[in-house]
């Protein structure tokens, strides 16, 4: 994940944890592992950033 000017940490949040679950192909327990953070965790923020999961796993 790159940060572009204008970025917020919620902005760099969304990217680095959407990028994961491509990488890991929506495996969310994968994904939590490699972000370092609990499964719940992770599903709370992909719930709060509205992150698509089924378009990441197709991506």
């Amino acid at each position: 994940v790159v940060y572009r000017s204008g970025m917020t940490m919620d902005d760099l949040e969304r990217a680095a944890i959407a990028a994961v679950l491509v990488e890991v192909r929506g495996n969310r327990r994968k994904a939590a592992q490699m972000l370092a953070i609990g499964e719940r965790t992770l599903y709370r923020k992909i719930k709060a950033y509205q992150i698509d999961e089924d378009e990441e796993e197709s991506s």
